[in-house]
């Protein structure tokens, strides 16, 4: 039996509306039933619950953590002390970053974020502001966070906080810059907001 063409055009018109709803019923059953895919393309730590601002009680010198929500993506470095060597190294390559996101390094501030206390020496001050210009600098007091969140922000040198203030990926020193560099630009590529 051969089917007429009125018959064939309502079979194939049905496939085409019945599609997507078929795959977002079963892409809903997934996840309800808890299955997620195993990888990400982001390079960094994607947090499963996001460090809200704030929450912290951070106190920056400018920029747009200070009140600015939407404001722009921010690459947060925080330091426990004086900045040593390495910190330095971490400041310049997410300076150098900035630098290689060209047209959209306007839509990303850096900060330097100092745990309990500023204790930056004069010498690192006077560095960070000769080397540094457009590095903000804040504080955070750490009996205000939660011992997890305290944890992850000491082990990682590099916290990505999105334009309306969630703490949502995390570098550690063992990832190359560039990492980061490409979690940025795919965030600014499809990011609307920042």
């Amino acid at each position: 039996m051969t089917l007429s063409k009125k018959n064939y055009g309502r079979i194939v018109a049905a496939t085409i509306f019945l599609t997507p709803i078929l795959i977002l019923f079963l892409s809903t059953a997934f996840y309800y039933s808890g299955y997620s895919p195993e990888g990400t393309v982001n390079k960094g730590t994607l947090l499963e619950k996001p460090i809200e601002l704030k929450n912290l009680k951070l106190t920056v010198d400018s920029g747009p953590l200070e009140n600015e929500f939407p404001g722009k993506w921010s690459i947060v470095q925080f330091v426990d002390g004086d900045c040593t060597e390495e910190c330095f190294q971490t400041l310049y390559s997410s300076r150098q970053i900035n630098i290689r996101l060209a047209k959209d390094s306007g839509r990303v501030a850096r900060y330097l974020i100092s745990l309990d206390s500023l204790k930056l020496s004069e010498v690192s001050l006077l560095k960070i502001k000769i080397e540094y210009p457009l590095l903000h600098l804040g504080l955070i007091e750490s009996n205000n966070l939660p011992q997890e969140v305290l944890n992850k922000l000491q082990d990682s040198p590099y916290l990505l906080i999105d334009p309306l203030g969630n703490g949502i990926l995390l570098y550690d020193l063992n990832l190359p810059s560039g990492e980061l560099l490409k979690d940025l630009k795919k965030l600014l590529q499809n990011s609307k907001i920042g």
